[in-house]
């Protein structure tokens, strides 16, 4: 009884069981892969927009600290411009007014202290200006993933032949 219940068992499986599983599990294992590509594919193009997003605001920043410090730099110059420039003409509206050569050779030696000491003031200002750093390198892009390759498809049977069955009728 048990041997005829196990038997009609397996041939009731038999029949219903589909009869190409494998082909259906290579299917199904095809489009798990193709779905898992997708996913890694979203990520990827994310992962790749938000490099792109942080270079751009990064070289954003850059250009705004570069174009600061090129103002900051032309102020600094047009000021001991000006200075010097007022300097010169104190120095030799002095020189001109002295009468003797010791009056002469006094104003303008405080007219180069005084240009000197506006040179210290030009450097002192020069260094306190801030410096922009690095340029920022472009993200270099990571490789995207590769899709998953397709199945194999069931190999046909081969027909046969017919010069094979024209030289098995012939050898008879």
């Amino acid at each position: 009884m048990k041997k005829r219940f196990l038997l009609t068992v397996l041939l009731s499986t038999a029949l219903i069981a589909p009869t190409n599983s494998a082909s259906a599990d290579i299917q199904s294992d095809y489009q798990l892969a193709v779905q898992q590509y997708q996913i890694a594919l979203a990520n990827w193009k994310l992962a790749m927009k938000t490099e792109q997003d942080n270079f751009k605001t990064e070289l954003a920043n850059w250009m705004a600290t570069v174009k600061a410090a090129d103002l900051t730099r032309k102020e600094i110059a047009s000021k001991f411009k000006s200075d010097a420039d007022a300097i010169t003409a104190r120095t030799f509206a002095a020189i001109t007014a002295a009468v003797t050569a010791r009056d002469k050779k006094a104003a303008s030696a405080a007219g180069k202290a005084e240009l000197d000491l506006a040179i210290l003031e030009r450097k002192a200002a020069l260094a306190s200006v801030v410096k922009p750093g690095r340029k920022p390198f472009k993200p270099k892009l990571s490789p995207a993933p590769t899709p998953p390759p397709k199945p194999a498809k069931a190999a046909k049977p081969a027909k046969p032949s017919k010069k094979a069955a024209e030289k098995k009728s012939s050898d008879q």
